[in-house]
């Protein structure tokens, strides 16, 4: 009994802190969507990311302390796609009140992959995660317009950050323009378009599954003819199929993690460092 009413306690002094401070609660999927939110809202909002850095998305589960934050939350950020759309469902089963920013509102001419099935991964091109920043943006003036001159403070700043980050990262993979890579997962398509890479050979397919004999086949050929000697892998998630790959060509595996950094700036600069690793 003493438990319960503690944590009850616990819970409406939490609640009376977010009215006292007048912050905006805000729950958001992964990192760069928290960074994100953290950055323009600043000291207006309080923000909890559900996935975090080095977290295995496709195993990931709600914690009892995440829960409580979704139930006295106000905002709910997610991609709006399908990739994410189990959590959506689990957060608003929790708080069918919470306010939804689709981060990709409006952005499916730029979207790779089809309706119902986008490449999740859009966050991966600096110009496109600049327009779900104007997203973001527009929906945190609506939902507190009180606290509308530090939003626009700060989405200022955040852009223009964001300009000399792309302008730096084009001007970075300029020795590798125009090279084919291999993959462990199909992860890197927007980077790969915006930054005017090569063909992506990814060892899995759209869904995540491994691929054939005849695709497998296919990459050891395209590693003889284009000289490929690494193989971009991922830290989190092993692949039998990516070790096997790098035995039997002798090729290296470069671990890069599309998601791993909570900091954008750094998670961008982490992945040009990877690349030119893995193909120079």
């Amino acid at each position: 009994m003493r438990i319960k009413l503690l944590a009850t306690l616990m819970a409406l002094f939490a609640i009376v802190g977010i009215l006292v401070f007048g912050k905006l609660t805000v729950v958001t999927t992964i990192p760069p969507l928290g960074y994100m939110v953290s950055t323009i809202g600043g000291s207006a909002v309080d923000v909890s990311v559900l996935e975090k850095p080095g977290d295995n998305p496709h195993n990931f589960n709600l914690t009892p302390q995440q829960a409580l934050f979704i139930s006295k939350s106000e905002v709910f950020v997610d991609l709006g796609l399908e990739e994410d759309a189990w959590i959506g469902d689990r957060v608003r089963s929790i708080n069918p009140s919470l306010k939804v920013i689709d981060a990709t509102k409006d952005l499916s001419q730029f979207l790779i992959g089809e309706p119902g099935a986008y490449n999740p991964h859009v966050w991966l091109d600096v110009k496109l995660y600049e327009m779900m920043a104007i997203n973001v943006y527009s929906a945190l003036v609506k939902f507190d317009p009180a606290d509308q001159a530090i939003f626009s403070n700060n989405f200022s700043k955040f852009i223009l950050s964001l300009d000399q980050l792309n302008d730096r990262i084009v001007k970075d993979l300029e020795p590798i323009k125009g090279k084919p890579f291999i993959a462990q997962h199909p992860a890197w398509d927007y980077f790969a378009r915006a930054y005017g890479l090569g063909t992506e050979y990814s060892l899995e397919n759209d869904a995540g599954q491994s691929i054939g004999p005849k695709d497998y086949q296919a990459i050891i050929e395209a590693m003889k003819k284009y000289n490929i000697k690494s193989i971009i892998g991922d830290p989190v998630t092993s692949s039998k199929l990516a070790n096997q790959l790098a035995s039997q060509t002798g090729s290296k595996i470069v671990e890069i993690n599309p998601i791993f950094n909570f900091n954008y700036f750094d998670l961008m600069n982490a992945i040009v460092k990877g690349f030119l690793e893995a193909l120079k």
